[in-house]
């Protein structure tokens, strides 16, 4: 499964201080994944009291990462 970033999501992981590296880990390992608008799906991990969430969308089998950001349990 290839992951790809959108520019518009590194830009906003870099801003957010979230790393590639644990993008890809939420993406492949989700604790949720909740379908969207669009086509696009909200994937969920816990990293201590927070919930860091990844917005992808899905061609065939290539995953985009479309935005990620933390969420307050």
């Amino acid at each position: 499964m290839p992951i790809q970033f959108s520019e518009h999501a590194l830009y906003q992981l870099k801003k957010r201080q979230i790393s590639t590296k644990r993008t890809i880990e939420v993406v492949k390992d989700s604790d949720e994944i909740k379908q969207s608008y669009k086509n696009r799906r909200l994937r969920r991990r816990m990293y201590g009291d927070k919930i860091l969430q990844i917005v992808t969308v899905t061609e065939g089998s290539k995953i985009t990462v479309v935005s990620g950001y933390y969420l307050r349990k």
